[in-house]
Protein backbone atom coordinates (compact mmCIF):
# COMPACT_ATOMS: atom_id res chain seq x y z
CA UNK A 1 0.00 0.00 0.00
CA UNK A 2 1.34 3.38 -0.80
CA UNK A 3 2.09 6.02 1.79
CA UNK A 4 -0.60 7.86 3.69
CA UNK A 5 -1.26 11.03 1.22
CA UNK A 6 -0.23 9.72 -2.52
CA UNK A 7 -3.66 9.06 -4.72
CA UNK A 8 -3.44 7.80 -8.19
CA UNK A 9 -6.64 8.84 -10.07
CA UNK A 10 -7.50 9.30 -13.83
CA UNK A 11 -8.31 13.23 -15.00
CA UNK A 12 -11.21 13.95 -16.25
CA UNK A 13 -12.99 16.81 -17.32
CA UNK A 14 -11.46 19.92 -19.09
CA UNK A 15 -9.69 21.43 -15.70
CA UNK A 16 -8.23 17.82 -14.84
CA UNK A 17 -6.59 17.57 -18.89
CA UNK A 18 -5.44 20.78 -18.55
CA UNK A 19 -3.84 20.51 -15.20
CA UNK A 20 -2.54 17.09 -16.69
CA UNK A 21 -1.04 19.33 -19.70
CA UNK A 22 0.77 21.92 -17.48
CA UNK A 23 2.66 19.61 -15.35
CA UNK A 24 6.03 20.48 -17.28
CA UNK A 25 5.35 23.89 -16.68
CA UNK A 26 6.63 23.34 -12.53
CA UNK A 27 9.26 20.90 -13.88
CA UNK A 28 10.81 22.79 -16.22
CA UNK A 29 10.12 26.41 -15.29
CA UNK A 30 13.49 27.23 -13.74
CA UNK A 31 15.35 26.28 -16.86
CA UNK A 32 16.58 28.90 -19.22
CA UNK A 33 15.29 27.59 -22.02
CA UNK A 34 12.76 24.91 -22.83
CA UNK A 35 10.29 23.66 -25.16
CA UNK A 36 6.30 23.85 -23.68
CA UNK A 37 3.55 21.44 -24.78
CA UNK A 38 0.96 22.62 -26.72
CA UNK A 39 -1.76 21.90 -23.81
CA UNK A 40 -4.61 21.92 -26.61
CA UNK A 41 -3.05 19.14 -28.82
CA UNK A 42 -2.69 17.14 -25.55
CA UNK A 43 -5.88 17.60 -24.68
CA UNK A 44 -7.23 16.60 -27.39
CA UNK A 45 -5.52 13.41 -27.78
CA UNK A 46 -6.19 12.60 -24.08
CA UNK A 47 -9.95 13.19 -25.41
CA UNK A 48 -9.99 11.26 -28.58
CA UNK A 49 -9.95 14.39 -30.87
CA UNK A 50 -6.84 13.31 -32.64
CA UNK A 51 -6.21 12.61 -35.89
CA UNK A 52 -5.07 9.15 -34.53
CA UNK A 53 -7.58 8.81 -32.12
CA UNK A 54 -9.22 6.10 -34.45
CA UNK A 55 -6.13 3.71 -34.02
CA UNK A 56 -5.19 3.82 -30.34
CA UNK A 57 -6.95 3.75 -26.82
CA UNK A 58 -5.55 5.96 -24.51
CA UNK A 59 -5.80 6.29 -20.52
CA UNK A 60 -4.19 9.44 -18.29
CA UNK A 61 -3.35 9.00 -15.14
CA UNK A 62 -1.35 10.72 -12.48
CA UNK A 63 -0.08 10.80 -9.16
CA UNK A 64 -1.17 13.30 -6.12
CA UNK A 65 0.80 13.32 -2.83
CA UNK A 66 -0.91 15.73 -0.22
CA UNK A 67 -3.04 16.64 -3.26
CA UNK A 68 -0.18 18.07 -5.36
CA UNK A 69 -0.03 16.55 -8.86
CA UNK A 70 3.83 15.16 -8.55
CA UNK A 71 3.68 13.09 -11.67
CA UNK A 72 1.94 11.73 -14.84
CA UNK A 73 1.46 9.49 -17.48
CA UNK A 74 -0.84 7.93 -20.04
CA UNK A 75 -1.47 4.51 -21.17
CA UNK A 76 -1.16 3.72 -25.08
CA UNK A 77 -2.47 0.80 -26.87
CA UNK A 78 -1.95 1.72 -30.77
CA UNK A 79 -3.95 -1.47 -32.57
CA UNK A 80 -2.37 0.07 -36.00
CA UNK A 81 1.15 -0.34 -34.59
CA UNK A 82 0.40 -3.12 -33.20
CA UNK A 83 -1.46 -5.32 -36.55
CA UNK A 84 1.55 -4.03 -38.33
CA UNK A 85 4.14 -5.60 -36.20
CA UNK A 86 2.05 -8.26 -35.17
CA UNK A 87 3.52 -7.34 -32.17
CA UNK A 88 1.36 -7.14 -28.32
CA UNK A 89 2.97 -3.70 -27.18
CA UNK A 90 1.56 -0.82 -24.99
CA UNK A 91 3.45 2.11 -24.39
CA UNK A 92 3.81 5.38 -21.74
CA UNK A 93 3.45 8.30 -23.25
CA UNK A 94 3.22 11.86 -21.42
CA UNK A 95 5.51 11.05 -18.67
CA UNK A 96 7.09 13.57 -16.51
CA UNK A 97 7.70 13.63 -12.66
CA UNK A 98 8.75 15.97 -9.89
CA UNK A 99 11.44 15.37 -8.33
CA UNK A 100 12.19 13.25 -5.03
CA UNK A 101 8.93 11.70 -5.72
CA UNK A 102 10.22 8.27 -5.64
CA UNK A 103 7.64 6.68 -4.10
CA UNK A 104 4.47 8.43 -5.89
CA UNK A 105 5.99 7.84 -9.16
CA UNK A 106 6.57 4.22 -8.79
CA UNK A 107 2.84 3.35 -7.87
CA UNK A 108 1.51 5.31 -10.88
CA UNK A 109 3.97 3.51 -12.92
CA UNK A 110 3.25 -0.56 -11.68
CA UNK A 111 -0.59 1.49 -12.04
CA UNK A 112 0.03 2.05 -15.05
CA UNK A 113 1.54 -1.34 -16.30
CA UNK A 114 -0.88 -3.43 -15.03
CA UNK A 115 -3.81 -1.22 -17.06
CA UNK A 116 -0.85 -2.47 -20.19
CA UNK A 117 -0.91 -6.04 -19.02
CA UNK A 118 -4.61 -5.88 -18.50
CA UNK A 119 -5.27 -4.91 -21.83
CA UNK A 120 -3.47 -8.52 -23.04
CA UNK A 121 0.08 -6.43 -24.26
CA UNK A 122 2.77 -8.81 -23.11
CA UNK A 123 5.11 -5.64 -22.97
CA UNK A 124 5.20 -2.12 -22.44
CA UNK A 125 7.44 0.65 -24.14
CA UNK A 126 8.20 4.59 -23.06
CA UNK A 127 10.37 6.87 -24.61
CA UNK A 128 8.80 6.32 -28.52
CA UNK A 129 5.56 6.45 -30.08
CA UNK A 130 5.36 7.46 -33.73
CA UNK A 131 3.52 11.06 -33.15
CA UNK A 132 3.49 10.57 -29.63
CA UNK A 133 6.24 9.88 -27.91
CA UNK A 134 9.73 10.92 -27.73
CA UNK A 135 12.96 9.44 -26.20
CA UNK A 136 14.97 10.39 -22.96
CA UNK A 137 17.97 12.49 -23.00
CA UNK A 138 20.71 10.98 -21.36
CA UNK A 139 22.68 14.35 -21.62
CA UNK A 140 22.54 18.21 -22.19
CA UNK A 141 20.17 18.42 -19.30
CA UNK A 142 20.71 21.59 -19.40
CA UNK A 143 20.47 23.03 -22.78
CA UNK A 144 17.46 23.35 -25.36
CA UNK A 145 16.66 20.26 -27.17
CA UNK A 146 16.46 19.78 -30.49
CA UNK A 147 13.06 20.51 -31.61
CA UNK A 148 10.51 18.06 -30.55
CA UNK A 149 12.45 16.54 -28.71
CA UNK A 150 13.21 15.84 -25.19
CA UNK A 151 15.08 17.69 -22.20
CA UNK A 152 13.98 15.52 -19.24
CA UNK A 153 15.77 16.33 -15.97
CA UNK A 154 18.40 13.25 -15.12
CA UNK A 155 16.80 11.83 -12.54
CA UNK A 156 13.68 10.36 -14.83
CA UNK A 157 15.92 6.95 -15.53
CA UNK A 158 16.31 6.20 -12.28
CA UNK A 159 12.51 6.50 -11.80
CA UNK A 160 12.04 4.09 -14.78
CA UNK A 161 15.02 1.55 -13.82
CA UNK A 162 13.19 1.74 -10.27
CA UNK A 163 10.18 0.60 -12.06
CA UNK A 164 11.67 -2.56 -14.29
CA UNK A 165 12.26 -0.86 -17.56
CA UNK A 166 15.31 -1.63 -19.45
CA UNK A 167 17.37 -0.16 -22.58
CA UNK A 168 15.57 -1.02 -25.46
CA UNK A 169 16.80 2.01 -28.34
CA UNK A 170 19.90 3.88 -28.14
CA UNK A 171 19.14 7.61 -30.37
CA UNK A 172 21.70 10.40 -31.78
CA UNK A 173 21.03 13.56 -32.76
CA UNK A 174 23.42 15.54 -35.13
CA UNK A 175 24.18 19.21 -35.87
CA UNK A 176 26.27 20.02 -39.25
CA UNK A 177 28.01 23.40 -39.09
CA UNK A 178 27.14 25.70 -42.25
CA UNK A 179 30.29 26.58 -43.48
CA UNK A 180 31.70 27.90 -46.75
CA UNK A 181 33.55 24.91 -47.69
CA UNK A 182 30.40 22.00 -47.47
CA UNK A 183 27.93 24.35 -48.65
CA UNK A 184 30.33 23.85 -51.85
CA UNK A 185 30.44 20.14 -50.65
CA UNK A 186 26.56 20.18 -50.86
CA UNK A 187 26.09 21.73 -54.34
CA UNK A 188 28.29 18.78 -55.26
CA UNK A 189 26.23 16.20 -54.01
CA UNK A 190 22.96 18.04 -55.31
CA UNK A 191 24.46 18.36 -58.52
CA UNK A 192 25.32 14.43 -58.90
CA UNK A 193 21.77 13.21 -57.74
CA UNK A 194 20.59 15.34 -60.47
CA UNK A 195 23.28 13.96 -63.40
CA UNK A 196 21.81 10.43 -62.05
CA UNK A 197 18.57 11.01 -63.13
CA UNK A 198 16.42 12.78 -59.63
CA UNK A 199 15.16 15.68 -59.85
CA UNK A 200 15.13 17.82 -56.33
CA UNK A 201 12.54 20.25 -55.91
CA UNK A 202 10.86 21.98 -52.79
CA UNK A 203 7.21 21.12 -51.43
CA UNK A 204 6.50 24.31 -52.11
CA UNK A 205 7.18 24.21 -55.67
CA UNK A 206 5.51 20.65 -56.04
CA UNK A 207 2.19 22.05 -54.67
CA UNK A 208 2.37 21.34 -50.88
CA UNK A 209 -0.35 19.17 -50.41
CA UNK A 210 0.30 16.61 -53.16
CA UNK A 211 4.15 17.07 -51.77
CA UNK A 212 2.61 16.05 -48.01
CA UNK A 213 0.70 13.15 -50.14
CA UNK A 214 3.84 12.46 -51.82
CA UNK A 215 5.91 12.50 -48.41
CA UNK A 216 4.02 10.04 -46.53
CA UNK A 217 3.91 7.29 -49.76
CA UNK A 218 7.46 7.27 -49.55
CA UNK A 219 7.50 7.35 -45.69
CA UNK A 220 5.61 4.65 -45.65
CA UNK A 221 7.32 2.46 -47.68
CA UNK A 222 10.60 3.44 -46.77
CA UNK A 223 9.95 3.46 -43.27
CA UNK A 224 8.04 0.16 -43.37
CA UNK A 225 10.32 -2.05 -41.65
CA UNK A 226 11.76 0.30 -39.47
CA UNK A 227 11.27 0.29 -35.69
CA UNK A 228 9.00 2.08 -33.91
CA UNK A 229 7.14 3.13 -37.21
CA UNK A 230 3.66 2.17 -38.37
CA UNK A 231 1.81 4.04 -41.41
CA UNK A 232 -0.39 6.87 -41.77
CA UNK A 233 -2.93 7.78 -44.21
CA UNK A 234 -2.97 10.55 -46.52
CA UNK A 235 -5.23 12.33 -45.04
CA UNK A 236 -3.98 12.01 -41.68
CA UNK A 237 -0.40 13.84 -42.47
CA UNK A 238 -2.62 16.54 -44.51
CA UNK A 239 -4.54 17.15 -41.28
CA UNK A 240 -1.46 17.21 -39.46
CA UNK A 241 1.04 19.20 -41.67
CA UNK A 242 -1.19 20.94 -44.29
CA UNK A 243 -1.33 24.57 -42.14
CA UNK A 244 3.01 24.80 -42.46
CA UNK A 245 2.08 25.51 -46.16
CA UNK A 246 2.59 28.89 -46.29
CA UNK A 247 5.88 28.94 -43.71
CA UNK A 248 9.43 28.15 -44.43
CA UNK A 249 8.58 24.48 -43.95
CA UNK A 250 7.36 23.96 -47.94
CA UNK A 251 11.13 25.53 -49.33
CA UNK A 252 13.63 23.74 -46.43
CA UNK A 253 10.82 20.35 -47.27
CA UNK A 254 12.07 18.49 -50.24
CA UNK A 255 10.94 15.96 -52.48
CA UNK A 256 13.34 13.77 -55.15
CA UNK A 257 11.59 12.70 -58.22
CA UNK A 258 12.41 10.30 -60.99
CA UNK A 259 10.72 8.71 -63.97
CA UNK A 260 7.73 10.92 -63.03
CA UNK A 261 7.56 9.21 -59.61
CA UNK A 262 8.11 10.91 -55.99
CA UNK A 263 11.33 8.31 -55.05
CA UNK A 264 12.55 10.61 -51.53
CA UNK A 265 11.45 12.76 -49.28
CA UNK A 266 12.86 15.38 -46.71
CA UNK A 267 10.66 16.77 -44.03
CA UNK A 268 12.45 19.83 -42.66
CA UNK A 269 11.61 22.87 -40.22
CA UNK A 270 13.27 26.24 -39.38
CA UNK A 271 14.35 27.50 -36.03
CA UNK A 272 11.45 27.54 -33.74
CA UNK A 273 12.83 28.30 -30.96
CA UNK A 274 12.01 31.91 -31.10
CA UNK A 275 8.28 31.41 -31.25
CA UNK A 276 7.73 27.69 -29.77
CA UNK A 277 10.18 27.99 -27.08
CA UNK A 278 9.96 29.47 -24.00
CA UNK A 279 13.50 31.50 -23.25
CA UNK A 280 14.40 33.68 -20.05
CA UNK A 281 14.38 37.12 -20.97
CA UNK A 282 18.23 38.05 -21.53
CA UNK A 283 19.12 34.52 -22.24
CA UNK A 284 21.08 33.80 -25.71
CA UNK A 285 21.25 30.34 -26.71
CA UNK A 286 24.18 28.99 -28.19
CA UNK A 287 23.90 28.93 -32.10
CA UNK A 288 24.23 25.28 -32.44
CA UNK A 289 21.02 25.10 -30.43
CA UNK A 290 18.44 28.14 -31.40
CA UNK A 291 17.95 31.53 -31.36
CA UNK A 292 17.38 31.49 -35.09
CA UNK A 293 20.55 29.78 -36.42
CA UNK A 294 19.48 26.47 -36.07
CA UNK A 295 17.32 24.21 -38.63
CA UNK A 296 16.33 20.67 -38.73
CA UNK A 297 16.12 17.82 -40.68
CA UNK A 298 13.19 15.94 -39.02
CA UNK A 299 12.06 13.12 -41.56
CA UNK A 300 14.32 11.22 -44.71
CA UNK A 301 13.69 8.67 -46.65
CA UNK A 302 13.93 7.03 -50.49
CA UNK A 303 12.33 4.28 -51.84
CA UNK A 304 14.16 0.83 -51.50
CA UNK A 305 14.60 0.31 -55.23
CA UNK A 306 15.97 4.14 -55.76
CA UNK A 307 18.91 3.50 -52.83
CA UNK A 308 22.47 3.78 -53.04
CA UNK A 309 22.63 6.73 -55.26
CA UNK A 310 22.80 9.51 -53.06
CA UNK A 311 19.50 10.55 -53.40
CA UNK A 312 18.89 10.58 -49.24
CA UNK A 313 22.47 12.69 -49.37
CA UNK A 314 20.76 15.26 -51.97
CA UNK A 315 18.02 16.05 -50.46
CA UNK A 316 19.59 16.76 -46.93
CA UNK A 317 22.38 18.93 -48.73
CA UNK A 318 19.18 20.86 -50.93
CA UNK A 319 17.44 21.43 -47.72
CA UNK A 320 20.41 22.40 -45.50
CA UNK A 321 20.83 24.82 -48.26
CA UNK A 322 18.26 26.46 -48.44
CA UNK A 323 18.50 26.29 -44.11
CA UNK A 324 21.72 28.49 -45.08
CA UNK A 325 20.53 30.51 -47.65
CA UNK A 326 17.79 32.03 -45.12
CA UNK A 327 20.40 32.88 -42.48
CA UNK A 328 20.91 29.36 -40.20
CA UNK A 329 24.21 28.65 -39.51
CA UNK A 330 23.45 25.33 -37.87
CA UNK A 331 21.63 22.33 -39.34
CA UNK A 332 20.01 19.23 -37.01
CA UNK A 333 19.61 15.50 -38.72
CA UNK A 334 17.37 14.37 -36.58
CA UNK A 335 16.54 11.04 -34.93
CA UNK A 336 18.77 8.50 -35.83
CA UNK A 337 19.02 4.87 -34.28
CA UNK A 338 22.38 4.05 -33.12
CA UNK A 339 21.89 0.87 -35.21
CA UNK A 340 20.81 2.44 -38.45
CA UNK A 341 24.44 2.90 -40.18
CA UNK A 342 22.74 3.84 -43.34
CA UNK A 343 21.07 7.12 -42.43
CA UNK A 344 24.54 7.86 -39.63
CA UNK A 345 26.69 7.48 -42.56
CA UNK A 346 24.76 9.70 -44.79
CA UNK A 347 24.54 12.23 -41.57
CA UNK A 348 28.69 11.99 -41.54
CA UNK A 349 29.16 12.80 -45.14
CA UNK A 350 27.07 16.18 -44.31
CA UNK A 351 29.78 16.64 -41.96
CA UNK A 352 27.50 16.37 -39.12
CA UNK A 353 28.27 14.98 -35.88
CA UNK A 354 26.59 13.48 -32.78
CA UNK A 355 25.62 16.30 -30.32
CA UNK A 356 23.27 15.17 -28.33
CA UNK A 357 22.20 11.33 -26.86
CA UNK A 358 18.50 9.43 -26.49
CA UNK A 359 17.07 6.15 -25.13
CA UNK A 360 14.03 4.32 -25.11
CA UNK A 361 13.33 1.80 -22.55
CA UNK A 362 11.23 -1.38 -22.68
CA UNK A 363 9.33 -3.75 -19.78
CA UNK A 364 9.13 -6.88 -20.77
CA UNK A 365 5.39 -8.33 -19.26
CA UNK A 366 5.46 -12.48 -19.54
CA UNK A 367 8.78 -13.25 -18.74
CA UNK A 368 9.22 -12.14 -14.95
CA UNK A 369 6.99 -10.59 -12.54
CA UNK A 370 7.78 -8.13 -10.37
Amino acid sequence: MPSPGIVIERPKGRAALEEFARLPYYIYNRRDAWWPPDIQNEVDLLTGRSPLSPHIEIEPMCARRNGKLVARVSVVVNHRYNRHWNERLGQLVHFEAMPGEDEAVAVMLERAVERVRERGMAAVRTGFAAFLDYPYAIDNYNELPSFLLRGNPPYYHCYLKNAGFETEKGQTDYTAALSGEILERYRGMVEAAERGGARLVSWRDFGFLAAIDGWTDVTNSAFERHWGWNPVSRAESRTMLSSLWDTPVADLSVLAVAGGEVVGAVFSVPDLSATLAYVKPGMRLAPERGGGTRGALINIGVVEKMRGRGIARAMAARSFLEMARRGARYAGYTLVLDDNWASRRTAESLGAHVTSNFLTYRRELASRAR
